[in-house]
């Protein structure tokens, strides 16, 4: 969806209590969703006239109609000169409609994955519950965590949700590190923990969401283009392990302090014969590669 600028003399931003209340009739919902199949049906970026609308609405009064769409106007719906369609805002909440943000419940029965905890041995358990993954044992040691969206989880498999939730730690890692809020996109910052924790420690919190990434720092090694491509040279595929499998995430060992002016931790990645050291900085990102033949 093309965006769209504001002025400088606009009206100030709207109260969020406001914002959200314009939603709490039915209708205005329905407006939502219809403009939402006008944006997902359209060969172009057109807006919809008022009667098309009305008719995609099913709403036979004209007034009470236009009032309800009024009551949007601004924050989720916004008139161009051929007629309506979905603000930024309005584009969201109707993503978070349709992915059940808001009002599905969904749950799963336990189920035990091909993984055992690297605590205790114990089989690894996946549940998921309101949106969220979770992988433990029988002992409580948390292996793994993410949300995922309930559309995607309702008729998955627990095991195809895991794999989900593990694609999104990777893409949410991938845009953290790039300096972008997973959740909201606004700037976020890094940083590796080392001090007072047994393992080295990534942590990530943006100050307008409050969203917050924090995980061993061998995450950061997830999307690095040399640690793939080390598992692609030896005949795997990074992407198929469960996160928590992996040594360099696992392994204490592997962890290595170091005092240098640009790093200040070293992680081993061994695949076959090769041994990948790979120096992170303090905010977790990759600053220098050495290779090793065992």
């Amino acid at each position: 969806m093309v965006g769209t600028e504001h002025s400088p003399d606009e009206e100030p931003d709207t109260d969020p209590a406001d914002a959200f209340g314009a939603l709490s009739d039915p209708l205005r919902i329905d407006i939502l969703r219809a403009l939402g199949d006008h944006h997902r049906e359209a060969a172009d970026e057109r807006a919809i006239g008022f009667a098309d609308l009305r008719r995609r609405v099913g709403v036979d009064d004209s007034g009470r109609f236009r009032y309800h769409l009024e009551r949007l106007r601004g924050n989720f719906v916004e008139k161009a000169s051929d007629g309506y369609r979905l603000t930024f805002a309005g584009a969201k909440i109707v993503v978070a409609i349709l992915m059940g943000t808001y009002t599905h419940a969904i749950s799963k029965e336990a189920v035990e994955l091909d993984s055992d905890c690297f605590v205790c041995d114990d089989p690894a358990v996946a549940t998921y519950e309101n949106g969220l993954c979770t992988v433990s044992c029988a002992n409580d040691h948390l292996l793994f965590r993410w949300q995922v969206p309930p559309t995607a989880a309702a008729t998955a498999t627990l095991p195809e949700i895991v794999d989900v939730a593990g694609l999104l730690a990777r893409q949410g890692m991938e845009r953290t590190l790039d300096g972008y809020c997973p959740e909201c996109y606004h700037a976020i910052e890094s940083a590796v923990i080392t001090e007072s924790v047994e393992t080295p420690v990534f942590r990530a919190q943006c100050e307008t969401c409050g969203a917050r990434l924090v995980c061993p720092a061998g995450y950061a090694l997830l999307v690095d283009s040399r640690v793939v491509a080390l598992y692609q040279r030896h005949g795997h595929d990074l992407h198929e392990y469960y996160l928590w499998d992996l040594p360099f995430i696992q392994e204490r060992e592997r962890y290595t302090l170091i005092e240098e002016r640009s790093a200040c931790l070293e992680i081993d990645v061994s695949v076959a014969s090769e041994t990948l050291s790979v120096a992170l900085d303090e905010t977790g990102h990759v600053v220098d590669y050495s290779l090793h033949e065992k």
